[in-house]
């Protein structure tokens, strides 16, 4: 980590007679970024203040910065009013190893070391470069090697031995894969200590058929030690389909499976996978560091390399954004929470299906479930009342909680309270009952409920059978009294 209170820039000319600091700088928008085996640069822009460090802010002359020396290959000097500025961009200085060019070619096909070929070209350079092969490497078969810079070269081992360039200013490291990476106890953690994150793939490049020829027999031109054969990645077409590419020659293999392996591990099967986030923890991120990675919201979660950082190392409170590898296993990983997230919105789809289904089915209950009716035709309410329609109610399908079938009428029970206008209506026309006078029973002597005298009379009526009963004569007014005595009828007159 950079002490930013020692920090300085410097810058030196080209021919090492004079070294500046810069002060002048905008450090708020110095920026540094490196990316695995491809990129090591910085960017500033500074004020003409008048000072010789300003004035050596010129292309080819180099910058310290951080102990690591830069070299300048762009300087866009602008003016704006009275102000001047020179925008700077510098290389780190290990690509200064283009100047080593090396004309001769070893002709044919030969087999190398790593260590053959940065002999080949950096054995007694002028220029200072120095390096060290960490991790252990196979050997490669290379066609006529040379007349090329070292810096390509170097380029050519990050091809042929699946290598990691990191230098230290003119001492350059090569590591193997297992070598450059480092495993540590950290994490980012999206949500948490990562405020942004993407990922993307390219499948631009993938191969995963090939032809492959081995070593030839000596002596017989066209004849091998094992057939030319058709190398297939068959995880790769069973997820991308047959992508065909350039042949494999390789005077090395005698035996076809190693022949085959060589070429599985040759071709690029799986698509290149690009990651990126912007780290906000306090942990220093360094080049080759393995960190465990989380993305809950892309249910992702898996180890990754750093393979880029692009930093502010005078501005501690800007954070650094981050580049990951795109190893295979990073691919399956990100691959498989892509699945899991398909599965879970199909999941998601499935029960938004069924819960569309069951509104559709309630409200095609609701509308079979619905009343209409037919106007009631009646000439009598229409003149006294027609305001509003009267209807017989019907049901327009089967409703099986009424027990109606499709068309069928009904009537509601109601109550005569709830009947609108039924008072007003019947006001007037119904007679009210007058109250019934309350008698008390009559005697021959006192009226009640008749007569004094129609009691008296009522009295003497006799409860039949009868013995005997009085008759008048219609003509002479006589009394008689008519009798049955064995079943004669006598009469006798007077009493």
């Amino acid at each position: 980590m950079i002490d930013f209170k020692k920090q300085k820039v410097l810058v030196r000319d080209f021919n090492n007679q004079y070294e500046e600091t810069v002060t002048s700088i905008n450090f708020e928008e110095l920026v540094r970024s490196w990316k695995k085996n491809s990129d090591y640069q910085v960017e500033f822009t500074a004020l003409n203040d008048g000072s010789l460090a300003y004035n050596l802010l010129r292309n080819e002359n180099s910058l310290l910065i951080d102990g690591q020396e830069y070299v300048i290959k762009q300087a866009e000097r602008s003016l704006d009013g009275y102000d001047k500025s020179v925008a700077v961009t510098a290389t780190h200085i290990y690509f200064e190893a283009t100047r080593i060019y090396n004309y001769q070619t070893k002709s044919g096909t030969i087999t190398y070391s790593i260590q053959d070929i940065l002999h080949y070209f950096f054995d007694n350079n002028p220029y200072g470069f120095t390096w060290e092969v960490i991790g252990n490497f196979s050997k490669v078969q290379i066609e006529n090697l040379g007349n090329t810079s070292a810096l390509d070269a170097l380029n050519t081992c990050v091809d042929k031995f699946n290598c990691v360039v990191y230098p230290d200013n003119k001492h350059i490291r090569i590591y193997s894969r297992d070598a450059w990476q480092k495993k540590v106890d950290k994490s980012y953690l999206y949500g948490y200590n990562t405020t942004t994150f993407s990922c993307s793939w390219d499948t631009t490049s993938i191969q995963n058929v090939t032809k492959c020829y081995g070593k030839q027999k000596d002596g017989q031109e066209g004849q091998y030690y094992f057939p030319p054969f058709i190398a297939k990645n068959a995880t790769s077409i069973s997820r991308w389909g047959e992508r065909p590419g350039a042949e494999i020659s390789d005077e090395r293999f005698t035996d076809k499976n190693a022949m085959n392996a060589y070429a599985m591990s040759t071709m690029q099967a799986d698509p290149v996978t690009t990651m990126a986030l912007t780290y906000d923890g306090d942990d220093q991120v360094l080049p080759g560091e393995v960190w465990y990675l989380r993305v809950e919201p892309e249910q992702f979660d898996t180890d990754v390399e750093v393979t880029g950082i692009t930093d502010y190392p005078f501005v501690p409170d800007h954070k650094p954004e981050v580049e990951l590898d795109n190893s295979v296993r990073t691919l399956l990983d990100e691959d498989i929470a892509q699945e899991r997230l398909v599965k879970e919105a199909i999941k998601h789809n499935q029960a938004a299906a069924q819960e569309i289904k069951q509104a559709r089915q309630t409200a095609s209950k609701a509308f079979n479930s619905r009343l209409t009716g037919m106007p009631v035709v009646n000439t009598k309410r229409m003149l006294r009342d027609a305001t509003l329609p009267a209807f017989t109610l019907m049901v327009p399908d089967n409703n099986d909680e009424m027990g109606l079938a499709k068309g069928q009428t009904f009537h509601v029970t109601t109550r005569a309270d709830l009947v609108e206008g039924l008072e007003t209506f019947v006001n007037g026309k119904i007679p009210e009952i007058p109250e019934i006078p309350k008698y008390e029973p009559a005697t021959p002597t006192k009226e009640g409920l008749m007569s004094a005298g129609d009691k008296a009379k009522l009295d003497k009526l006799k409860i039949e059978p009868l013995t005997s009963i009085q008759m008048k004569d219609a003509v002479s007014g006589s009394i008689y009294q008519v009798t049955i005595e064995d079943g004669e009828i006598k009469v006798k007159k007077g009493v």
